[in-house]
Order: C-alpha cells, then structure tokens, then sequence
C-alpha cells in the first residue's frame, strides 16, 4: 500500500511506500489547484512502478485519486510519465477512466492554424486576450455564461471575475458592432521542468453567433498558447485535456470542434496516453 504526501505551499507530491520503518519514494510531482474551476492537475515527474506491474500501478492510481479528490472536493486529473504511453494495459485495472465526455491530446498531434488564418476573415468580431479587457466585460459575461452553460446556470458576478483570474490564459470574442462578449474560453496550465500539462474549460459561444468559426478561434488560440509554451522550452511534453459538453447548445457542435483540433475521447485513446481523470469526489460536492 502507498500512502500520499502533499505540500501545498510547494506544489509538490509524493508517493510512498506505507512502511514506517523503511519508507520509499515511488512517485514524485507536481500539482496546481485551480480553485474556481475545482480542478487539480498532477504531472508525476517520475514513477518507480514498472508499466506492466499493473497490481500496483492500479492501486498507486486508486489511492491517489481518493487522497486528492478527498482533499479537494474537485476532478482529478493525473498524468504519469510519457514513458508509460503505449505501455499499460488498462484493461487490467480496477480504476478506469470512467468520464465519458473527458478528451485528451498531445502536443504532436494537436491541429494549430496560426491566428491570422482564422482572424483574416472575423470583420465583425475581435479575439481579446488581455486579462484586464476581459474583466471589464465580465458582468456582459456572467449573462452569456448563465444563458448559454448548463454548467454555470447559478454563477454569480464573483464567480466569473475568479474564473477569469485564476486561468493561465484565457480568450474572448467580442462583436465589435454591437460593443459585447459572445464568446468565452480558459485554459489552466501546469508547466515544470520539462513537461506542461492543461485543462481547457468553460468554453461557450452565444447560440446566436454559433456556426461562425468562433468557437474555433477561440480554441485555437488557447491550444496556440500551449504550442508558444512549447516552443520556449527545448524537448518539453505538452498533454491538453478537457471535457466536452453533452448536453445545451454545444452538445452536437462542440465534439466536431475538439476533435477538429486533435482532441481525442479518452475512451478511444486507450493506453496512447497516460493520462487518468476521476471526478468522483467533485460530484459527491456538488450532490
């Protein structure tokens, strides 16, 4: 059995054996809270397991999840070592990746157009990057974000500046003629050393401005964003995640937008990835 080292005021994690007398260091990371969106992700910089010791990578993922997600009350989102891609037979856990909407890329394989190829024909609309801009439309926002996410129907004004803070990056489209926010997107980041890992979330577009490339824009520039990260540091691994809407407005457009960029369904990536997702303890909250 393992037992779970967390310092918040580093960010760091460990994973030990549960032995008192000679306790090992299996397993050593980061993590990054984001508070608003109750999300935490893990980027494991190491992991002693072996992939195919598959009885005790199922119960490192098990505990691992309940300690966090306990802790938490948020989604869990864990990415082992790139080494593990390819190489775990996931049919063998106990632990699954059980969000069937949850979607998952990596930087080799997103689909990036740079701005100017979208933006040349946007005359009505204008992407806004700048945090600062944003938050002044914030009340316009909240009105959108309420009307429009079956996720956000009881955000307050509050809520929506946090959100707009607490994100690496985030992107609005604003319809210039008429002065006002019809689109909205975040993404959170987890950068160390050599590894950065995502979540992009709370991306929306007003219905009476769908069908127009924006929501693409606003993907792209937020994907664009990991891509420049990227390219900052030599021989970096970028994994982006997220969860696709089901249900309102984007639930038939927003699959065909992601998958457009590259993203995957979690359940079709199989072990391309090792990338594990709970929410467990963030729908137990809400409940």
């Amino acid at each position: 059995m393992f037992i779970v080292d967390l310092n918040k005021q580093s960010n760091l994690i460990q994973v030990k054996t549960n032995n008192e007398n000679n306790s090992t260091i299996v397993a050593e990371g980061n993590f990054a809270f984001d508070e608003p969106d109750l999300t935490v992700l893990i980027i494991f910089k190491y992991v002693i397991i072996t992939p195919d010791n598959h009885q005790q990578l199922d119960q490192f993922l098990s505990i691992v999840m309940s300690y966090v997600g306990k802790l938490f009350k948020s989604l869990i989102c864990i990415r082992l070592p790139n080494m593990f891609d390819n190489r775990i037979d996931i049919h063998k856990f106990k632990f699954n990746n059980n969000i069937l909407h949850f979607m998952s890329v990596k930087i080799e394989d997103l689909k990036y157009y740079s701005d100017n190829d979208i933006q040349n024909n946007q005359e009505q609309y204008e992407l806004i990057t700048d945090k600062q801009l944003i938050l002044n439309y914030a009340e316009q926002l909240l009105k959108i974000m309420n009307r429009e996410g079956f996720w956000c129907t009881k955000w307050n004004l509050i809520e929506m500046e946090n959100r707009i803070n607490s994100a690496t990056y985030n992107a609005m489209v604003l319809d210039k003629i008429n002065n006002y926010p019809c689109g909205f997107g975040r993404l959170f980041l987890l950068t160390i050393d050599d590894q950065i890992f995502g979540y992009l979330s709370d991306i929306l577009v007003d219905s009476s401005h769908q069908s127009k490339g924006l929501g693409r824009l606003i993907i792209n520039h937020l994907i664009g964003m990991s891509v420049k990260q990227n390219d900052n540091h030599q021989n970096v691994h970028c994994t982006l995640c997220l969860q696709c809407a089901y249900k309102g407005s984007g639930a038939v457009s927003a699959p065909k937008l992601y998958k457009r960029s590259g993203f995957e369904y979690i359940a079709d990536i199989g072990n391309r990835i090792a990338i594990f997702a709970d929410e467990k303890y963030l729908i137990e909250t809400v409940k």
